[in-house]
């Protein structure tokens, strides 16, 4: 097939080029009979209908059908016979002035006629189909010549090629698959004879052969070294961070490595005398037994405990314990990890939430006397006061009111967010929220500029939880950009995850105290009470998203990222329609 493919590429050129030879030859032959038989100095005489009668003599010739005489300004004067469809402008467009209708059978073309080339142009239409069944005919011995030289090379090619090439690579592959059972098996290799050896001849066939035999080689070579040191050390890692241990099924520490021998104070030496019970003093030898009695092939197990140091001091660790089967014999493997660090801060954490619950009680007690206090002095308003009292009054309420709302802020930071989870298309989301805060606008508020994308992004989030995040945000950036232009950009989504960023062109914030922002009660500004960035970003880590804060002399930017919805883009069209 190849063959037959590339020789009628190259052949294609010689096809079209046989057919206009064809075409010209029969132009050449009509024109010469017709000559033939009209007289030259009568043709020269002759003028309109008299030429146009007088010419219907050449259709005498079988292959002329018809023709069209014009003048030459290019208005056809008459015609005789069956019309060509070629026309006198179309004449004139094309490279050779002729077109072949092959359908039809038919082929126009210009003459040349030496007794009207000052006078007329005549364009004949000529019967074609012997051309065509010329042309077939040429393609036909084309085809046959390059089927019969295409069985040829294809049959001497198999005959050479299948003692050359394809015989030795089936014995190949039959040594593969012969020596990759051998080493599944784990049977001797040895003995094994490969088919394909003799055909190593010095050629790239050859090379591959023999390549094989090395491969095949040194692979026996390292399985054989595997197993004489695999018994002991294969899953030993001296350098390992956590410490090794093997063991046998009464507990008798066997091996172990540098880091055990470091966290227990003991050479390893002294701990190949010692057995589990000895370092594990939360353990006994009967809850080792047991424990033994369920480990399984593949399946470990995990468990914390307490090891004893030499010195009879102790730490607390997390222990994995698997089955290892090694030939006949049955060994546990132990990787034990201290763990004091994470006791410490589990310790912290419970410490936290013990006081974070302390934190909501306390809130919770005040809030409802300060309701109290709030209800008696906006009951004063009412009243007629001096001008000395009624300022008392405003500031108490003033007082009250900030006490109030850093109390709601407080008991918000202790809780868990809790998130009513839904469907968002983030454009339609931000849309809807720039222009709520564009109407609260005033004329000194920097503009809000906003870019979504053309395409809905959905995430899975709270609706009221992430507009309390962009509207302090956007708060934010009011209060620090006393001038210029808030930009709020929803980026394209990138490795699971959409971006939007928030940026004002206020003054840079210091480096250290970027950080402390999103602190709790850690505040730049003269009225603020340190609750709202902390509790922007415990809600948008609720969103399993993060929040952060660059800031430069270009400004300060802050960076939301929140993962996507788990569900087709296209269904959140419909979101979006719905928020916008």
């Amino acid at each position: 097939m190849s063959i037959v493919v590339i020789e009628g590429i190259i052949l294609v050129p010689s096809v079209m080029r046989r057919e206009r030879e064809l075409l010209n030859y029969l132009r050449s032959l009509s024109t010469a009979q017709a000559l033939g038989r009209l007289d030259e100095a009568t043709l020269a005489t002759l003028k309109d209908d008299m030429l146009i009668n007088y010419l219907q003599g050449i259709q005498i010739n079988q292959v002329i059908l018809g023709g069209a005489i014009y003048d030459l300004e290019g208005t056809q004067v008459g015609g005789f016979g069956e019309l060509p469809q070629l026309t006198l402008a179309e004449s004139a467009q094309g490279d050779r002035g002729d077109r072949y209708f092959r359908r039809q059978q038919r082929y126009d073309a210009p003459w040349d006629m030496p007794p009207l080339r000052d006078r007329y142009v005549l364009i004949v239409r000529h019967d074609a189909s012997g051309v065509q069944r010329e042309f077939f005919a040429f393609i036909g011995r084309i085809i046959g010549l390059v089927v019969i030289i295409s069985v040829f090379v294809t049959g001497a090619t198999l005959v050479v090629l299948r003692r050359l090439v394809i015989k030795p690579i089936m014995l190949l592959r039959q040594d593969l698959i012969t020596a990759g059972q051998a080493i599944g098996d784990d049977s001797d290799t040895q003995t094994l004879a490969f088919a394909s050896l003799p055909y190593a001849r010095a050629d790239e066939l050859g090379d591959v052969i023999a390549a094989f035999e090395q491969m095949f080689g040194q692979i026996t070579t390292a399985v054989a070294t595997r197993k004489q040191s695999e018994m002991r050390f294969r899953t030993l890692v001296e350098q390992a961070v956590d410490a090794f241990f093997v063991v046998n099924a009464v507990g008798q520490i066997i091996d172990v490595n540098q880091n055990a021998c470091d966290s227990l104070g003991y050479s390893r030496e002294e701990l190949l005398r010692l057995s589990v019970t000895d370092i594990q003093t939360t353990h006994s030898q009967a809850d080792f037994e047991a424990l033994w009695r369920q480990l399984r092939p593949g399946v470990p197990q995990t468990l914390e405990g307490w090891h004893q140091r030499q010195d009879g001091s102790g730490f607390p660790v997390e222990v994995r314990v698997g089955l290892l089967v090694l030939a006949d014999a049955r060994y546990g493997l132990a990787l034990a990890r201290d763990i004091s660090d994470r006791k410490v801060s589990e310790a912290a954490q419970a410490r936290l939430a013990e006081i974070g619950e302390l934190a909501a009680m306390i809130v919770h007690e005040v809030r409802n006397p300060l309701n109290t206090v709030l209800l008696g002095l906006n009951s004063f308003r009412a009243l007629e006061l001096p001008d000395r009292f009624q300022t008392r009054l405003d500031l108490a309420l003033e007082e009250s009111e900030r006490l109030q709302k850093l109390l709601n802020g407080i008991l918000m930071y202790s809780r868990e967010p809790a998130l009513a989870v839904e469907p968002l298309e983030i454009n339609g989301l931000v849309q809807h929220l720039a222009t709520t805060l564009g109407h609260e606008l005033g004329e000194t508020q920097p503009p809000l500029r906003v870019t979504t994308l053309p395409y809905p992004v959905a995430v899975s989030g709270d609706r009221d939880k992430l507009k309390q995040v962009f509207i302090n945000l956007i708060s934010n950036a009011r209060e620090a950009a006393s001038d210029g232009v808030i930009t709020w950009v929803v980026r394209p989504p990138e490795t699971g995850q959409v971006t939007i960023s928030i940026h004002n062109g206020g003054e840079p914030i210091a480096p250290d105290l970027l950080p402390k922002l999103t602190q709790p009660f850690f505040t730049t500004k003269v009225s603020g009470n340190g609750l709202g960035l902390a509790i922007t970003k415990r809600i948008v880590e609720a969103h399993q998203g993060t929040m952060t804060i660059t800031s430069t002399a270009a400004g300060t930017e802050v960076i939301v990222t929140l993962p996507l919805a788990g569900f087709r883009l296209a269904r959140a069209s419909g979101v979006a329609d719905r928020l916008s």
